[in-house]
């Protein structure tokens, strides 16, 4: 890989919570240990259940949560500690597109004013007409025409308002775009027209895009690589195609289980092979590897230490000490 853009070191991300007046606080472990290393120009997927810590990290990224310990490293330097004042030039080469379309945008701002503001922000030198040249310009790369700018968001579709807020994002140019859930929202018609926008944006202007998703089929679409997530912690990290065709790891193989095709007879047998359980709690993760009380490959091994990832081969690690044994049983999908 060459050098990269953004390096993630042991990064953590602990909230204290309190159980009463009299108890001591104890730490809900919402991202939990991240080594992580992003390539200029990469599209990276972050996917796992809902409450597995995609969305921390991401806002962890971008100095929108504290964390607890760990770098965050940015074209070489560590970030972290940073004071607010110098954060803020960095901002510009930082973007993130929100989940909710609609509730991501001011009401009472036009989307003229909502997509303008950025350049207000850190491009002051930039006059009146030039600001609104660069707002037309970046509506358009998102096809709406120019004449929205004087609208306001609760006139346009969900889909709509997406496009606003990717323009948002985008007038900047930045070199890192985090796209926190933004096709969840919508149908799946309107997904695909935002994945193939995206795809669109990621070429014409080289940016990286963190796609954060509970979605594998539109990470698949999107992304070059994926990281999968389970309580905080890593699980598995590999190109999209090597993930998609050989998961080794038990996890990712139950998500992929779970990902619908349009096959009658296919699909209740691949039902089968989905996760079962309920997600524990990240106040109190199992011991050893977290995933072992829903994993059906555990032994009694996996509670004695938390496995690292580990080379399955050149791009492919697996967080799980048993995966050649899996493998061998035949339990790669």
């Amino acid at each position: 890989m060459t050098d990269p853009l953004l390096e993630l070191r042991d990064l953590r991300v602990w909230f204290p919570i309190g159980d009463g007046l009299f108890r001591a606080k104890r730490n809900l472990r919402a991202v939990d240990g991240i080594d992580l290393r992003v390539a200029p120009g990469e599209a990276l997927g972050i996917v796992g259940e809902s409450g597995c810590g995609k969305s921390t990290l991401a806002r962890a990224i971008l100095r929108l949560v504290r964390t607890s310990g760990g770098q965050v490293v940015w074209l070489g330097k560590p970030i972290e500690g940073w004071s607010t004042s110098r954060v803020r030039p960095l901002r510009r080469d930082m973007q993130i597109v929100f989940q909710d379309p609609l509730a991501s945008l001011d009401p009472r701002m036009t989307v003229g004013e909502i997509v303008a503001e950025p350049l207000r922000v850190h491009a002051r030198d930039l006059s009146r007409a030039e600001r609104r040249e660069r707002v037309i310009d970046i509506l358009a790369r998102v096809g709406l025409p120019a004449d929205v700018v004087n609208r306001y968001p609760h006139e346009f579709s969900g889909g709509q308002c997406q496009r606003i807020g990717i323009a948002r994002a985008m007038v900047l140019r930045p070199k890192l775009l985090v796209c926190d859930e933004p096709v969840s929202a919508l149908d799946v018609s309107i997904q695909a027209q935002i994945v193939n926008l995206l795809q669109d944006l990621k070429r014409d202007f080289g940016m990286t895009i963190l796609f954060v998703s509970h979605n594998l089929a539109v990470v698949r679409r999107l992304c070059d690589r994926v990281l999968v997530l389970y309580l905080g912690k890593p699980m598995e990290l590999a190109s999209t195609d090597l993930l998609y065709s050989q998961p080794r790891h038990p996890y990712t193989q139950g998500l992929l289980a779970a990902v619908p095709v349009p096959d009658p007879d296919l699909q209740p047998q691949r039902l089968g092979g989905a996760l079962g359980g309920e997600l524990p709690s990240p106040m109190a993760p199992p011991s050893g590897c977290v995933f072992r009380t829903r994993c059906a490959h555990a032994v009694a091994a996996c509670a004695a230490a938390a496995p690292r990832l580990q080379s399955v081969e050149t791009g492919h690690e697996v967080a799980c000490d048993r995966w050649r044994e899996i493998s061998a049983s035949g339990a790669v999908a």
